[in-house]
C-alpha cells in the first residue's frame, strides 16, 4: 500500500500514562518524509489563529476520556491533509471532541457525532468557547459561598437520581465512589442546577465536577478497562472543582483572542451519518479524522458509567440500552436480539476465516461470552461497513480520511488485524485505501503480545 509523506515521531511525547493491563511502547507513525511542523497552520490561514497559544493541552485538559487518542496525533494530520479554513472536516465518533477542539484552534469548521450521552456533552462543552471566563468565575464564588448549606441536605442527598442509580445498581458498595465524596459531589451538583444563570454555564461547571469525579474522588481507575482502586474514605471535591474551573477560565481568556473555528455536535449513530448529518448540503466534508470503536470488550458505556449517572442520562436499564443500540457492536454486552450487521459482509473472505477460527476454538469453553465471539466480530465489521457506506454520502470527492484502530487479540488470542479488514470494507463502498500506517504500540499482559494501533489512511473516490 501506498505511504504518505508523514513523520509523527513528535506525537509521540504526551502518552497517556501506563494502565494496568498494557504498556506503551514509543513506537511513532513514520512515513517517508520530513517531520511535521504542527505548531501553526498553512501560510494562508496564519492571520486567523495561531496555534503556538496552545502548547499545554489547553481545552482538551477540560475532561479527556481514558480511551481517547492523542490530540497531537489530530494536529499531524489536519497538517498532512492540508486542511484549509474554508473547508470541514467531520468526526463520526467524536467522543469528547478532540479532532473537533483542533480544528477550532486552526480556525476550521468541524461537525461532531457520538451515540455516547457523556462524550457527547463534554464535546458540546469543550467547543463552546463564547462564554466568559468572568462570569464563569463568579458563578464558582456563588457556589462557594453556599456550598456548606447544600453539605446539609441530607435528606436531598438520598432523593437526588444520580445518588439513587448508583446505589441501586451497587456501584457504591463495589466501591466505585465512596460515600462521603459522593455526598460532597452531589452537593455541588445540586448547587449548579440551582444557579441563576444560562445553560451553557451550568453545562461548564458539570464538566468541571465530572472531571473531578472521575479523576479524583472516585475510586475508578483505568487499565484499560474501568476497575476500583483503595476506596478514598474522603476527599477535597470542591478544592479540586474550583481549581479545575479556574483553570477553564484561564484557557477561556486565550481563545478570547483568537478567530477560531465552528463547530457543531450531534447525538446519533455513525451507521446513519447521512441521516443525521446531511442537513440538505450532501457531499460537503473534505475529511474525516475519528477514532471509532475496537472489536474487543471495551463496553464504553461502562467505562463512562459515573458520567452518565452525574448527567443523568441513565437512570435504570431501559435508559441505558437505548445508548448501546446506537453503538457500533464492539463488545459482547452489547449484542441484541435483531441485529443483523452481519449480513453486510456475508461475503468477505477475511472475516469468515477469523469467524471459523472462533468458532472452532469456543467449542472447549464454557463461559456463555465465549459462544458470542464469532457473532461480534462479524457484527462489528457488517457494522462498519454501514458506516462507511453512509459516511461517503456526505464527502466530496478526494476526500481525506484517517481511521485511528488497533488490532485485538482478546477474542481467545485470534489475531484480528482491524485496519486492514477495515480496508478491504472501505474499498467495497467507494473509498481507496492510501496507506495503513502504524502509530504506536502496547504490550498487553492479557494475551502476552505487542497489540498494534493503525492510522487507516483513505480517500473517497
Amino acid at each position: 500500500m501506498g505511504k504518505t509523506g508523514l513523520t509523527l515521531s513528535i506525537l509521540a511525547s504526551k502518552r497517556s500514562a501506563k494502565s494496568k493491563d498494557t504498556t506503551s511502547i514509543s513506537t511513532p507513525w513514520r512515513g517517508s518524509g520530513q517531520p511535521v511542523n504542527i505548531k501553526g497552520p498553512s501560510s494562508s490561514c496564519s492571520d486567523v489563529v495561531s496555534p503556538q497559544k496552545f502548547r499545554n493541552g489547553e481545552i482538551h485538559n477540560w475532561y479527556r476520556i481514558k480511551l481517547g487518542y492523542s490530540d497531537h496525533l489530530v494536529a499531524g494530520l489536519l497538517e498532512e491533509f492540508k486542511i484549509q479554513p474554508d473547508q470541514t472536516v467531520i468526526d463520526p465518533f467524536c467522543g469528547t471532541g478532540t479532532t473537533l477542539v483542533e480544528c477550532m484552534k486552526r480556525g476550521i469548521d468541524s461537525i461532531g457525532m457520538d451515540a455516547n450521552p457523556s462524550s457527547l456533552f463534554s464535546a458540546k462543552v469543550k467547543t463552546n468557547w463564547r462564554i466568559k471566563s468572568s462570569r464563569l468565575l463568579a458563578l464558582l464564588e456563588e457556589i462557594r459561598d453556599r456550598q456548606r448549606k447544600y453539605l446539609r441536605r441530607k435528606a436531598a442527598f438520598r432523593e437526588d437520581l444520580t445518588y439513587q442509580y448508583i446505589e441501586k445498581t451497587g456501584m457504591l458498595d463495589r466501591g466505585w465512589i465512596s460515600p462521603e465524596p459522593l455526598r460532597k459531589a452531589i452537593a455541588i451538583k445540586s448547587n449548579i442546577a440551582d444557579l441563576r444563570t444560562t445553560a451553557e454555564y451550568r453545562d461548564a461547571l458539570m464538566l468541571a465536577l465530572i472531571a473531578e469525579v472521575i479523576d479524583e474522588a472516585s475510586n475508578v481507575k483505568f487499565g484499560p478497562e474501568l476497575y476500583c482502586g483503595p476506596a478514598k474514605t474522603d476527599a477535597a471535591v470542591f478544592a479540586g472543582f474550583s481549581r479545575l474551573v479556574e483553570s477553564m477560565a484561564r484557557d477561556l481568556n486565550i481563545v478570547a483572542s483568537t478567530v477560531y473555528g465552528t463547530a457543531k455536535v450531534v447525538q446519533g449513530d455513525a451507521r446513519k451519518c447521512d441521516q443525521f448529518l446531511i442537513n440538505g448540503a450532501p457531499r460537503k466534508y473534505a475529511a474525516v479524522i475519528c477514532s471509532p470503536p475496537y472489536p474487543a470488550e471495551h463496553d464504553y458505556t461502562r467505562n463512562a458509567r459515573l458520567e452518565l449517572a452525574f448527567l443523568e442520562e441513565v437512570t435504570d436499564k431501559t435508559t441505558l440500552r437505548l445508548i448501546k443500540k446506537q453503538m457500533i457492536r464492539s463488545h459482547t454486552k452489547g449484542l441484541y436480539k435483531g441485529d443483523n450487521d452481519h449480513k453486510e459482509i456475508a461475503g468477505n473472505v477475511a472475516i469468515r476465516s477469523i469467524v471459523n477460527r472462533l468458532k472452532r476454538r469456543i467449542k472447549t469453553k464454557t463461559h456463555g461470552f465465549a459462544r458470542l465471539y464469532p457473532i461480534i466480530v462479524q457484527e462489528y465489521f457488517g457494522g462498519m461497513k454501514r458506516h462507511f457506506s453512509s459516511i461517503s454520502k456526505l464527502l466530496v470527492p478526494g476526500a481525506q480520511c484517517a481511521y485511528v484502530v488497533g488490532d485485538q487479540s482478546s477474542y481467545l488470542r485470534v489475531h484480528i488485524p482491524t485496519a486492514e479488514i477495515l480496508s478491504t470494507i472501505a474499498e467495497d463502498v467507494g473509498f481507496k485505501t492510501v496507506g495503513i500506517q502504524h502509530w504506536r504500540s502496547r504490550w498487553s499482559t492479557t494475551t502476552s503480545s505487542e497489540i498494534h494501533e493503525n492510522i487507516l489512511l483513505l480517500k473517497k473516490v
